[in-house]
């Protein structure tokens, strides 16, 4: 799927965020991070049991795939999907889902067409292969995890959407899934995503070519003009190449308030079946000391032609125009092993919300200050709570610290914390809390059971 300057300019910012690994839940408010496929984990004896007993279930279909991701999962809040497409030497089935009026939570199943062992770290969601979900044309971010089958012929993908642009309703709408292919993302030795070339490149054929000084003016409000003006220069020195393809060439360099900065233009290119995705600056090196200054990030701009090129900043970086001579740049790059470059595309629609609704009339009272709630949304999925106020009010949730207690009709109490806030176009305000265990872990309840919920001040009785 090609993203446009501005999405790829935003894509090559993140990537150079280092973040650690977490499950799930955690990843559901960031964007995704490249991950491995974890190998087969053994489901415990009682969930084994309970996903027997229960697969075979028509009304809400359960699959014991399931427990590898979500094992809290209430088994009435699943519905069958069941949509599937063959392209290539690969099938995509939608097997289930669990979904509220604006959430969702979907099992994929990918399988070889022939029925043989998949590579254990195919994946829809590579450095050279996408994954997405529109409703109703509308596009939902994602949160993805993946797990291999025991008889390593299934991965099973759990997807759960991160929020849309739009204030979207999903229940009956048509939800469309596209897949470019099936790719295995590559690491080096290390497991780093990114893999560093051996050589690094000098620059001093930059003194050549000129460094323009905009070191007296902010960056971020002049980048488009500091690209242009270094690029005007007239280099062009490949600094990553694959079979004489340049897939990273400087196009000059120029002094800013943060330092020597350099401008890239990068490319992608296919050779057999490996897909060479994305090229940067890893660091510039000064020769006389060793010494390494990693790039931070990257603003992108169009040039005059209009193709694009980036800006690369570089920590703490004190050279100037005397100093290219002794200075090399390391680059690194992203590949990927394609299996198949057939995409997918499958539509369906769900029409059962695994929640509820509840309106509410009293006002909820904090540390000075009344806000409004309007109405209460519970799923397996999240507590949502509508508010008639402005949304930097109902925000203040989130410093006061207050979040709603559900009271199950067996006596137990479940905590809640705070998720995350929401308000677009003319929508409501609404702020999103997730059920937690005793150890903070993300928790799926049967909506069923719970018969009252604290919110502060509010006792909010549950009728069924």
């Amino acid at each position: 799927m090609k993203r446009t300057p501005e999405e790829e300019r935003i894509f090559r910012a993140l990537a150079q965020i280092e973040t650690p690994e977490a499950d799930l839940s955690a990843a559901l408010r960031r964007t995704e991070e490249p991950r491995r496929i974890r190998p087969v984990r053994p489901l415990a004896a009682a969930a084994v049991l309970c996903a027997l007993l229960t697969i075979g279930a028509a009304a809400v279909g359960f699959s014991g795939a399931w427990w590898y991701f979500v094992p809290s999962l209430p088994q009435n809040a699943v519905q069958t999907v069941g949509a599937s497409q063959t392209s290539g030497d690969y099938t995509l089935t939608v097997e289930e889902a669990v979904v509220d009026d604006s959430n969702f939570m979907l099992l994929l199943a990918l399988t070889r067409a022939d029925g043989e062992p998949i590579d254990p770290e195919a994946s829809l969601t590579t450095n050279s292969m996408d994954l997405e979900i529109t409703v109703d044309g509308h596009y939902f971010g994602r949160a993805t995890d993946y797990q291999l089958s025991p008889d390593g012929k299934t991965i099973y993908i759990c997807y759960e959407n991160t929020g849309a642009l739009t204030e979207t309703s999903i229940l009956g709408k048509p939800i469309t899934l596209t897949a470019d292919g099936v790719a295995v993302r590559l690491f080096d030795d290390d497991g780093n995503i990114r893999i560093q070339c051996d050589t690094p490149i000098s620059l001093s054929a930059l003194a050549e070519w000129g460094t323009p000084d905009f070191s007296a003016v902010p960056l971020v409000e002049h980048v488009e003009e500091i690209i242009q003006t270094a690029a005007n220069g007239g280099a062009t020195l490949p600094l990553f190449t694959v079979e004489g393809v340049p897939l990273l060439t400087l196009r000059g360099a120029a002094l800013t308030s943060e330092g020597l900065a350099l401008v890239t233009q990068d490319a992608s290119y296919v050779s057999g079946d490996l897909a060479y995705t994305r090229s940067s600056c890893e660091a510039i090196i000064d020769t006389r000391t060793g010494a390494r200054y990693l790039c931070r990030s990257g603003h992108g701009a169009a040039l005059e032609d209009g193709t694009w090129a980036f800006l690369e900043v570089f920590d703490d970086c004190p050279f100037t125009l005397e100093d290219l001579p002794y200075l090399e740049v390391e680059v690194s790059y992203t590949v990927d092993r394609i299996l198949s470059d057939q995409p997918f595309s499958l539509t369906f629609t769900v029409e059962n919300s695994s929640g509820w609704k509840l309106p509410l009339d009293s006002a909820l009272e904090l540390d000075g200050l009344t806000l409004h709630p309007l109405e209460l949304r519970l799923s397996a999925l999240d507590l949502q709570v509508y508010f008639q106020d402005e949304a930097e009010a109902a925000f203040s949730l989130y410093r006061d610290g207050t979040a709603p207690v559900l009271h199950l009709a067996n006596g137990t109490d479940i905590t809640t914390t705070w998720h995350g806030g929401r308000h677009l176009d003319s929508a409501l305000p609404m702020v999103s809390f997730q059920t937690i265990d005793a150890d903070s872990q993300r928790l799926f309840i049967d909506p069923a059971q719970v018969v009252s919920i604290t919110f502060g001040n509010l006792e909010i009785p549950v009728e069924h």
